[in-house]
């Protein structure tokens, strides 16, 4: 009998050892785009290396910076770009000069996810910040359900 039980209490152990690796994995993500957002703060070099680092992790993203939205700290520079990876695109590099961390997120978001509701991408009033914030957590719930609690900024 004790081998059993034994057994069993290996199994359901071993059947939580994903959930625990993805629960760590989550809490770095969330770590890490933290750093980088707080980095957009700090130099120019640092801010566009940061930029470039959280457009190129992917959808994975978006949650954590859509809970970073309500970020309206300064930029380190008023200047972002990204390679135009739309088929459609006029353009080969897209320009725009963000003033705030919510403006610059708001234009990753862009980049990563085609979506857009309030232009803040040049800067904007606190007004119309509050309303893309609102609108992309609102996008972000309904698309990530999972990811609720990010979305709103509650972790």
């Amino acid at each position: 009998m004790n081998f059993v039980m034994n057994t069993v209490l290996i199994l359901v152990a071993l059947s939580l050892l994903p959930g625990c690796a993805n629960g760590q994995k989550i809490k770095r993500l969330e770590g890490r785009v933290s750093q980088l957002v707080d980095q957009t703060t700090k130099s120019e070099k640092a801010e566009q290396r940061s930029f470039n680092e959280l457009e190129s992790i992917g959808d994975q993203v978006v949650p954590y910076l859509v809970g970073h939205l309500a970020d309206v700290r300064p930029l380190a520079a008023r200047e972002i770009r990204f390679n135009n990876k739309w088929s459609d695109a006029f353009e080969g590099v897209r320009h725009y000069a963000p003033v705030t961390v919510h403006d610059a997120l708001a234009a990753i978001l862009n980049q990563i996810t085609g979506k857009s509701f309030v232009f803040v991408y040049n800067g904007a009033s606190p007004q119309d910040r509050e309303e893309n914030r609102r609108k992309w957590v609102e996008w972000c719930r309904t698309t990530y359900p999972d990811k609720r609690e990010i979305c709103n900024g509650e972790k």
